[in-house]
């Protein structure tokens, strides 16, 4: 018997995924079959993107050579991520939609669905390419770091509603997943691109504690790049 190839695999657990959470929430769901499929497209396509082992331990590889240089790892590292980021989230975008043809489960606006996803994925792409940075910064530092990406990654996951949509879950926990960051990197976007607004909240608020996230981001990258760069010379780097 014919194996199946990954992707196939992964779109028709979705679909199994998304009849199970509907048949189980036909009230009180925000989402109907085709958005729930949708929904966990979206959340997929951003958590397969979130955190890259391969970007992280490349990021250190030549740090030395930016020691005697004068150019910045730092500049280097965000942009570099930034695009990779960019890259891969379009691409998993395009077989979102094209599956979601495929299976009959496309939005009924396709264009305007595209477009609130291209757009958050910009505007998501630089707390990723911070987050990957900053674990690269980490390295400088403290060698065994590696340890901490799959665990770090899977709170996100299971905290962050790709898992499900947060929407659906019963409080407290529900109130209590929603104040957490991984609600708005996750959650937040994959509920805009599918229904075309936030839930219970605002674009502003949203925007706001994403940049807030970037901030605090960013004061953690510069405190461990200073950290990691002062460790890394006194090695003998």
């Amino acid at each position: 018997m014919p194996q199946e190839l990954p992707i196939f695999s992964i779109v028709s657990s979705f679909g199994s995924f998304s009849l199970v959470w509907v048949k189980f929430h036909p009230q009180s769901s925000h989402f109907s079959h085709t958005q729930v499929f949708l929904y966990l497209g979206v959340t997929e396509m951003l958590f397969m993107s979130f955190l890259s082992k391969k970007m992280i331990l490349r990021g250190t590889e030549d740090f030395s050579l930016f020691l005697a240089r004068p150019r910045s790892w730092l500049a280097r590292e965000v942009f570099s991520n930034i695009g990779n980021c960019l890259g891969k989230r379009i691409m998993y975008s395009l077989f979102l939609l094209g599956f979601s043809v495929l299976l009959g489960a496309s939005p009924t606006h396709k264009i305007g669905f595209m477009g609130r996803i291209i757009e958050l994925i910009i505007l998501l792409a630089i707390p990723q390419a911070l987050l990957v940075t900053l674990f690269s910064a980490f390295r400088l530092s403290y060698a065994q770091t590696d340890y901490f990406i799959l665990p770090f990654s899977k709170l996100f996951l299971a905290l962050g509603g790709v898992f499900g949509p947060l929407s659906d879950f019963a409080d407290p926990w529900r109130k209590i997943f929603l104040q957490l960051p991984g609600s708005d990197l996750f959650f937040q976007p994959a509920f805009y691109a599918v229904h075309g607004h936030f839930y219970q909240t605002t674009g502003k608020i949203w925007l706001f504690r994403v940049l807030l996230i970037d901030s605090v981001l960013i004061l953690l990258l510069l405190f461990f790049y200073k950290r990691g760069r002062k460790l890394f010379q006194a090695w003998g780097g």
